[in-house]
């Protein structure tokens, strides 16, 4: 018998600003997802702590290459054989994303409030 997935189920912190006005309070300033990971990465290369652990055998070949993507802001495109890393690196960059990130409740985008996209958040 097999078992399906296991959902995994975060509990949000109870102290997270509820509305605009105690986010701004916060001085929460509003990043793309390429900023947050530029911005993560320079601290991870600057603490000397691991960027994509579990990952073996490219430290001179692709893992610098994928962090001067990352440091300039580009897109990446992920080409090559089976077994050779790709979903690995995927998800070892979510390790790079901010735990939390400010969204509008009830927004089926879950739209950032500093930026709002569709006419009814706004």
């Amino acid at each position: 018998m097999t078992e399906g997935p296991t959902a995994i189920i975060l509990e949000t912190p109870a102290d997270l600003p509820r509305t605009l006005g105690e986010l701004r309070a916060t001085g929460h300033e509003f990043r793309t997802v390429k900023e947050e990971l530029r911005d993560n990465l320079l601290h991870k290369l600057r603490s000397g702590e691991p960027r994509f652990p579990g990952i073996v055998g490219y430290d001179d070949t692709v893992l610098p290459e994928v962090e001067r993507a990352l440091l300039a802001g580009h897109d990446m495109v992920l080409l090559g054989e089976r077994g050779q890393g790709k979903t690995r690196l995927i998800r070892a960059l979510t390790g790079l994303l901010d735990e939390w990130t400010p969204y509008i409740t009830g927004s089926e985008l879950h739209e950032h409030p500093y930026h709002p996209l569709t006419p009814v958040c706004v």
